[in-house]
């Protein structure tokens, strides 16, 4: 049987998804390859039954590996990157290097190799502000995060005309508990603050909005939209709601009696609101499946421990 190889499976969204995969893709050999950039050995233990997992560490700027690791692969998750939110401006060079050449070159390895299906993990961020966004709508990304996914998907869209089979899920900003929790998105971050006994901080008003999927819903987005038939390529975005900043927080505060609520001034890289409408893969038949609400209490819960945290 053909095996399915997952770039960054170590990284936030990628420890959940090879998870999801032992559960929705049973039987299959699991490859995983990823550099460790952050040190997530946690996303490599307690695996589920389900699925077979073979470790390969290396970068996906490595053509080498590469292609080792796509020898008898029929379907690639291509989830390597360097994560950042949405308005980061740092690092631009790098961000371009692994985002958007690092995808080209998985890309054209993956067509070399013959691969049937390569599903890129790229962000509602390529839209920029604005919205709400569906997919024909021309991107206008802001700051070099945003252009290198882009750009990624602009490289994917030329080895889709050579014949690679590529689907592009815009994922909404992932969210909720994975064994490589990430704490600098919105969500997380309000969480984390709430339950370390600091206020839960609002810039500005709050109004601006953010389209959200929790991480479990993200994974088996992915998942859909590789079991599809044959689409040549195909864009879809995957988001579940799209609350303003200050109904996140104040579903946070809720759910974790205590918290205090605190508004502050707003800067340039928060003041912005991003949209983003997920109907057209709800109607191939994807739907989110975890509560917002519940999977808020979740995350708390993990952080129970800090429950006497002084909040001074």
């Amino acid at each position: 049987m053909s095996a399915i190889l997952v770039t960054g499976g170590c990284g936030y969204v990628g420890s959940q998804l090879i998870r999801t995969l032992a559960e929705l893709a049973p039987g299959r050999e699991v490859r995983i390859l990823d550099n460790l950039h952050r040190d997530t050995y946690r996303a490599l233990m307690d695996l589920p039954e389900g699925a077979t997992y073979r470790f390969l560490h290396g970068d996906v700027l490595d053509r080498a590996m590469l292609g080792r690791a796509l020898i008898g692969v029929d379907t690639v998750f291509h989830l390597a990157g360097i994560v950042r939110t949405p308005m980061t401006f740092e690092n631009p060079a790098w961000m371009r290097q692994v985002n958007q050449w690092g995808t080209q070159g998985v890309g054209e390895a993956a067509l070399a190799e013959g691969v049937k299906r390569f599903v890129f993990a790229s962000s509602t961020v390529v839209y920029g502000p604005g919205g709400p966004h569906d997919e024909s709508v021309t991107p206008r990304p802001v700051g070099p995060y945003a252009e290198s996914k882009a750009g990624a998907e602009h490289a994917l869209a030329s080895l889709a005309a050579r014949g690679l089979d590529v689907r592009v899920v815009r994922l909404g900003m992932a969210y909720g508990y994975a064994p490589a929790l990430r704490l600098d998105g919105v969500t997380n971050r309000l969480v984390f603050q709430a339950a370390t006994g600091r206020p839960v901080t609002v810039y500005g008003s709050g109004v601006q909005r953010r389209p959200l999927i929790h991480v479990e819903d993200a994974a088996r987005a992915l998942v859909h939209v590789a079991g599809l038939e044959p689409l040549g390529k195909a864009t879809f975005n995957a988001v579940s709601a799209n609350p303003t900043i200050l109904e996140l927080a104040e579903s946070i505060v809720k759910s974790h009696p205590g918290a205090e609520l605190r508004f502050t001034d707003q800067d340039a890289q928060t003041h912005l609101s991003f949209e983003v409408d997920g109907s057209a893969l709800r109607a191939t038949g994807w739907r989110p499946t975890v509560d917002h609400g519940a999977a808020i209490g979740a995350l708390l819960t993990r952080f129970g421990g800090l429950a006497g945290n002084d909040r001074s």
